[in-house]
């Protein structure tokens, strides 16, 4: 960090702790489809969902949300950024059809047609855009599909049992069936992906024809290996079989994740489609975590360290989370969405400052920024300018600072991210004109409260 030499420590704080810190053992989470539907609270152990109501049980004709064919601004093949043992075909220095993205800007996601981003304030656009089309010029739209559910809702749990009663999954009392989310119209019927059948019918049903109709990429949402639906077996010619324990967490559960995903994966591949995957962090097993991650060709990490206004994620989990995002965001197209506190027009700074900077600590060349609020029935979201501070590209990578806390430079800035839920961060700069993001000088000595973040611009270099 040669422009960007400092001392930093970590000392107890005597105040207030900030945001509360998430010391749940799972990111809990899952991108929409659609605007946000009022439901029954899922179980505390299962993924949130915002998905809505609001769409059709089919896929769109969207022909012009096409990838092109690896030539212009598409990124070029990079081997050096692959880790031995990453295998996806879709993974080429990268995610093959995904441009390599402006190092001097955020470039930003949009969740669904239903919620679409004005990014006029910013100074950047949209990218990409999670189940919905890409109006926004080059931006790639996604065809949307929940992990394990039938997305035609007039198949529910009744229908199911009359014409089709080997494919519904229940829970363990036999005769209440285990969808992952209830909302205010009702649930998608939870249907069972061990069964060849199953598979047959969602690729044939929704994922080929999606395909066929020009989407290159599947957005599959909900995808943990925590079983939050409490799933754990189906019928077969009458007789009960059980598929797994019905816990929260469950080997036999998580491997069948992993299979149903791959399989899913190389049937999509075979057909020159990619796979995004919104799928939940394992913080207390990081190989795990990649094994789930690399079976996409995109991750979507939604929740990652802001889930509204009462939490924060800080200490062990925000590590894992971050070892994550820095791991996948250099090998793949990453998309991290936030759910703020504020709604995202008008995000103060204390609270962009934390979901931009810790964007930017683990961003890579092909990342992404989403934020939304849930719960909200907006149908347009206007980012402001907070959200794409002007520090320029980055300059190094992150580190972790003596003591604790993470710097990242960058060409005209610097990130500071303390994920401590207990301590106050103190970062002596190195000699320059420093500010803060309102351009208001600062002091050579920062603090950075729990679970906080600080964004500064350096205004004695060039900006051109």
């Amino acid at each position: 960090m040669r422009l960007f030499g400092a001392v930093a420590a970590l000392v107890l704080a005597t105040g207030g702790c900030g945001a509360l810190a998430d010391t749940r053992s799972e990111a809990h989470g899952t991108a929409a489809h659609g605007i946000a539907a009022q439901r029954a609270a899922p179980p505390v152990d299962a993924p949130d969902d915002a998905s809505d109501d609001g769409r059709a049980d089919g896929p769109a004709d969207t022909s012009a949300d096409t990838l092109g064919d690896g030539s212009g601004d598409t990124r070029a093949a990079n081997p050096e950024r692959r880790e031995a043992g990453d295998a996806n075909p879709g993974w080429q220095g990268g995610t093959r059809g995904f441009p390599m993205l402006p190092e001097d800007r955020i470039t930003f996601a949009q969740m669904t047609d239903n919620r679409r981003v004005d990014t006029s304030r910013t100074a950047s656009e949209v990218g990409f855009v999670w189940g919905g089309s890409a109006p926004h010029g080059r931006a790639i739209g996604s065809y949307y599909y929940p992990m394990d559910r039938d997305l035609d809702r007039s198949h529910t749990a009744d229908w199911y049992a009359g014409n089709a009663p080997d494919r519904i999954v229940y829970k363990c009392d036999r005769t209440t069936p285990a969808p992952l989310f209830t909302y205010a119209w009702g649930a998608y019927a939870p249907i069972d992906t061990t069964n060849p059948a199953v598979r047959d019918y969602i690729l044939e049903r929704y994922i080929a024809p999606a395909l066929r109709s020009g989407h290159k990429v599947i957005a599959l949402d909900n995808v943990s290996l925590r079983n939050g639906g409490r799933r754990c077996g189906v019928y077969r010619n009458g007789q009960w079989v059980q598929l797994f324990s019905g816990e929260g967490k469950d080997p036999v559960y998580e491997q069948a994740v992993m299979d149903w995903v791959k399989w899913l994966a190389d049937a999509i591949h075979a057909r020159g489609g990619l796979l995004a995957l919104n799928a939940s962090v394992v913080p207390e097993d990081a190989a795990k975590t990649r094994r789930l991650i690399a079976l996409g060709d995109i991750w979507l990490e939604e929740a990652g360290t802001s889930r509204g206004c009462t939490q924060r994620v800080s200490d062990d989990v925000w590590r894992a989370k971050f070892e994550a995002a820095r791991w996948a965001a250099q090998r793949m197209a990453w998309v991290a969405l936030e759910k703020t506190c504020a709604f995202p027009d008008d995000i103060g700074d204390d609270e962009a400052q934390w979901i931009v900077g810790n964007f930017l600590l683990a961003r890579g060349p092909q990342s992404y920024l989403g934020a939304v609020k849930n719960g909200v029935r907006i149908p347009e979201l206007r980012y402001p300018p907070n959200l794409n501070p002007r520090v320029g590209a980055p300059a190094g990578p992150a580190e972790e600072v003596p003591g604790g806390g993470w710097v990242r430079p960058f060409r005209r800035g610097l990130v500071l991210v303390n994920p401590s839920s207990t301590a106050t961060m103190r970062y002596r700069l190195a000699d320059g004109q420093w500010a803060a993001l309102d351009e208001q000088p600062v002091s050579a000595e920062v603090l950075v409260p729990p679970t906080s973040a600080r964004i500064l611009l350096r205004l004695d270099l060039d900006r051109h």
